[in-house]
């Protein structure tokens, strides 16, 4: 299931209309102030209902859910502040639009309830790489506080009381905790909501702290273009959690989780930003106090970003002498590899014009039990596994006529004792040497490291538990189907299969139960499908199949055997446990392999929002039960 655009959702657009009624009516209204502070406070009821149906959505991150009921609650705050302001503004109507001590202590408090959720929020980060998280975190929001400084104390907005530069401390200070905790997030890797509500209300959470850092400029303008514009961060903040809602029918979660990279540019952004303002502080008025304050902040950036350098030679210095220590050990290792080879007994065969062996060295007793005088005269192939012959052949053709040139091959020889044993073999045309007059070989018994790379190429491609193919072996099936018919109008169908309710399996019957109904599952899934199908573990209690040249009803047909073979129950350790589970069905051809399992996956999941135990096409074409 894709997530619809967010433009076209039915409740943003009657917000959007909403908020342009609301506009027009602080426009036209006779008591413009009153309306704005009615209107804020509406919208903070919205922004309070958001946020509360995210908070109490099941199965998202308990970090998540943490943070979503802290915004709720400042929401409150926001609310209580603004109808305060309203009941204000309609009593008496010659005050202005700013807000009043109550008014900001109260929005003051929900902020900060916000800002709490966001500076506690686990970060999964440790060690230096915390260190220099939040090294880059200071230098970002030294440069926001240098910005504030800067614009707070703007023009006609340069505070004269006690009480002006109180509220201009008051404001920077709000935007300087934002800013600090967003970065964080950002930085992180593992924000609490999902990127397009992330910009949103960061975009609002500026707007306002802008706002609040320019109050004694705003405290003088009532007129109706003010205030409309000053609601547009409450528009931008009701609407966050609502998008926060619509991502999350994509990431159920919550946590927008990306790698995070081992460096980040926004400390440098934020250097040559404030660098720039202060040039542009001394051109504009010389050394004031907005100036002085961009000089104490460009000195602090700059000191950050010394230590930052400082940790970031310290730590590569300390990855050269790990960089140093690796090598010696390569290099010994090295040497005690070529020790060994050195000093190996392999085979050494001189095979003679007419295709004879005219020479073997006493090697070839150990390993293939066969005396150097019993292998005199013997052809070679004689030796060589039936199905090896041809790998044999090709290399006597591609030495044959081609003096001094080497082939290294791999083949199967028969030992005395009727077992097969893989060489490696170095066969060098040494023909027209005349001490030697033949082709010499070197054979090298790699039999234990064949199964050793058969061994590990299994566990690379297979699930240890289940013994089914794992994701990555999956993908690489799906994408050389898609290779051999990219245009071609065979279809290939690719089911996701989720258990439901695996996880009280888990918890009421423990680990080894389900891991055992795990394996039965596998089982069942295998006897569904065809050996020229795929069927894969993805991780957890997540399935997925791959079936080759397969139309809707054969997917179909497939899926319908799925979930009657899950209504016979699996009996493990004792215990009868049901078996049910969610299918999701795509079907496309190989131009479409980059979206199929995508909406297999989230067909799946909608299969699950709304009643599991059936299957669901992506495309919704197909049949669903």
């Amino acid at each position: 299931m894709v997530a619809p655009s967010i433009l076209r959702d039915p409740v943003l657009r009657a917000l959007m209309a909403g908020a342009l009624l609301a506009t027009a009516w602080v426009f036209a209204g006779p008591w413009p102030d009153a309306a704005s502070w009615l209107v804020q406070a509406a919208l903070d009821g919205v922004f309070i209902w958001f946020s509360w149906q995210v908070a109490t959505r099941p199965r998202i991150d308990r970090s998540v859910r943490r943070f979503w009921r802290g915004t709720t609650l400042g929401g409150c705050f926001f609310l209580l502040g603004d109808l305060y302001q309203t009941v204000a503004a309609a009593r008496d109507p010659a005050l202005n639009a700013a807000a009043g001590t109550v008014q900001t202590v109260l929005v003051a408090v929900g902020l900060g309830s916000i800002v709490w959720v966001m500076l506690t929020h686990p970060i999964r980060v440790v060690g230096r790489e915390r260190t220099r998280l939040w090294l880059d975190a200071a230098t970002v929001l030294c440069g926001v506080a240098v910005f504030a400084w800067y614009f707070s104390l703007s023009g006609e907005s340069t505070p004269d009381t006690p009480a002006q530069i109180a509220v201009a401390l008051v404001g920077s200070g709000l935007m300087l905790v934002s800013a600090f905790g967003m970065c964080k997030l950002l930085l992180s890797g593992a924000a609490p909501f999902t990127f397009r509500a992330g910009i949103v209300g960061v975009t609002s959470a500026a707007l306002v702290g802008l706002e609040t850092s320019l109050h004694t400029v705003v405290a003088a303008a009532s007129e109706p273009g003010v205030l409309a514009v000053r609601l547009l961060p409450c528009f931008l903040l009701a609407a966050a959690p609502r998008i926060q809602q619509l991502q999350m029918r994509i990431e159920p979660s919550g946590v927008t989780a990306r790698k995070r990279r081992p460096y980040s540019r926004l400390p440098y952004i934020a250097v040559g930003a404030t660098q720039a303002l202060l040039i542009v502080a001394l051109l504009d008025g010389g050394l004031n106090l907005r100036a002085w304050g961009v000089v104490a902040g460009v000195v602090a950036i700059t000191a950050l970003v010394v230590v930052r350098q400082s940790v970031a030679f310290s730590d590569n210095a300390e990855l050269l002498i790990n960089l140093d220590a690796s090598m010696l050990r390569l290099r010994q290792q090295e040497r005690r590899f070529r020790s060994l080879v050195q000093h190996a007994s392999d085979v050494t065969l001189v095979i003679g014009g007419r295709g004879r062996v005219t020479y073997a060295s006493p090697a070839l007793q150990r390993v293939l039990g066969l005396g150097p005088e019993e292998a005199l005269g013997l052809d070679p192939r004689d030796l060589v596994h039936p199905e090896d012959r041809p790998i044999a052949d090709r290399l006597r053709q591609r030495l044959e006529g081609s003096p001094r040139t080497t082939v290294t091959v791999q083949l199967r020889a028969g030992s005395a004792d009727g077992a097969w044993r893989w060489l490696q073999l170095v066969a060098t045309n040494l023909v027209d040497d005349p001490s030697v007059e033949g082709i010499i070989v070197n054979a090298r018994d790699v039999s234990e490291e064949r199964q050793l790379q058969e061994r590990l190429r299994y566990d690379a491609t297979h699930d240890t538990l289940t013994k089914l193919a794992n994701r990555a072996f999956f993908d690489e099936r799906v994408r050389l189907f898609a290779s051999e018919a990219p245009h071609a109008e065979t279809t290939m169908a690719i089911l996701a299969v989720d258990l439901d309710d695996f996880k009280p399996v888990n918890d009421a019957l423990g680990h080894h139960v389900g891991d055992a109904l795990l394996v039965a599952v596998a089982e069942r899934l295998r006897r569904c499908v065809l050996p020229s199908d795929t069927v894969a573990r993805l991780g957890g209690d997540e399935f997925a199949i791959l079936l080759p040249a397969t139309s809707y009803t054969g997917a179909t047909a497939i899926a319908d055997q799925i979930l009657a073979a899950f209504q016979e129950p699996a009996y493990v350790d004792g215990h009868e446990v049901p078996i049910r589970a969610s299918i999701g069905i795509a079907v496309g051809t190989g131009a479409d392999v980059d979206t199929l399992l995508r909406d297999a996956d989230a067909a799946m999941y909608a299969v699950k929002h709304n009643g599991k135990g059936r299957y669901l096409y992506a495309d919704h074409r197909g049949p669903s039960r």
